[in-house]
């Protein structure tokens, strides 16, 4: 191993990631994001268009850039709601932007010692990192549009680091997926389609980034999706496999919110709401759009 990646590895490693692979950051990544955009599947997330071309060339974000640095962190895969209603696995615990943002700066210093100029994101740039995640052997993208390992599965946070540096790449891995269609047969709305998740039909997309209220259509398919959905990851054999290391416990569900009644969360005014979710990811939708799902969950409707 590369003495840069096996530093990298290592510190990586002991901050809690749990894989970490390297991409040409130059990689061709062909038409599929910008048909997607094209074909209007991303819903109102303009910033997708807005920031389609620094996806497209990473040049346009770190000026001299050789490779996009990409690593896993696990996330708990078993619901710890005891309540009713549903609350998407990766927005259980804390704010993994906040949570990652430091172990993130951590490794730019590493990297900063062998004349490495750097950008860091999670999920928080404009960086493909899916892309990147399988172009480096991470994973592969499955038919959910979800990266998917051999060990672990897809629940796994990505995190990016783009570098000037010039360290050997990982090689991209074949796709295992299949003639396995289960996500796709799992999804409520028919939201995923030839390995790619219309946003337009999607309950995370609803439920989470959306600004106006879903058409009757989806809210019929709502079930108690509070917050997300993971129909697709729960169908996923993939994710039946151990985890390559245990989740950071800052990503379980505290015990107030998991106990929590969809009529107890309901009933949370702004200053409320801004109290009882401090820390957690469910906070930056606000109050109003969380009742507004709460009002659409068919068991508040029986």
């Amino acid at each position: 191993m590369h003495p840069i990646h096996q530093a990298l590895d290592y510190a990586a490693r002991a901050l809690g990631f749990s894989a970490v692979g390297i991409a040409d950051a130059l990689a061709p990544q062909g038409e599929t994001l910008a048909g997607f955009i094209r074909d209007g599947k991303h819903a109102d997330m303009e910033w997708m268009a807005r920031h389609l071309p620094a996806r497209r060339n990473p040049e346009l974000v770190l000026p001299g850039v050789r490779r996009v640095i990409m690593l896993t962190y696990e996330y708990p895969r078993q619901d710890a709601r005891k309540a009713a209603g549903h609350i998407a696995r990766y927005a259980q615990g804390e704010d993994y932007h906040k949570l990652l943002a430091g172990k993130l700066a951590d490794l730019d210093e590493t990297l900063q010692f062998y004349g490495g100029e750097q950008r860091c994101f999670t999920d928080s740039g404009p960086v493909s990192e899916r892309f990147f995640a399988a172009q480096c052997g991470l994973g592969w993208i499955g038919r959910n549009g979800l990266l998917i390992r051999p060990r672990g599965g897809s629940y796994c946070f990505l995190a990016s680091i783009l570098t000037t540096l010039e360290i050997p790449t990982t090689p991209p891995m074949a796709n295992h997926c299949g003639n396995c269609h289960r996500c796709e047969q799992a999804c409520p709305t028919a939201a995923l389609q030839n390995g790619c998740c219309d946003a337009r039909r999607c309950l995370s997309y609803w439920t989470i980034e959306a600004k106006a209220p879903a058409p009757a259509e989806i809210t019929r398919l709502q079930g108690e999706s509070l917050y997300g959905c993971d129909a697709c990851q729960e169908a996923c054999p993939w994710n039946n496999t151990k985890p390559p290391r245990r989740p950071d416990p800052h990503l379980l569900m505290p015990a107030p919110l998991s106990a929590a009644t969809p009529a107890r969360l309901a009933a949370l005014n702004d200053d409320e709401f801004r109290d009882f979710l401090a820390g957690s990811p469910i906070r930056r939708i606000g109050a109003e759009h969380l009742q507004r799902n709460i009002r659409a969950c068919q068991f508040l409707n029986k």
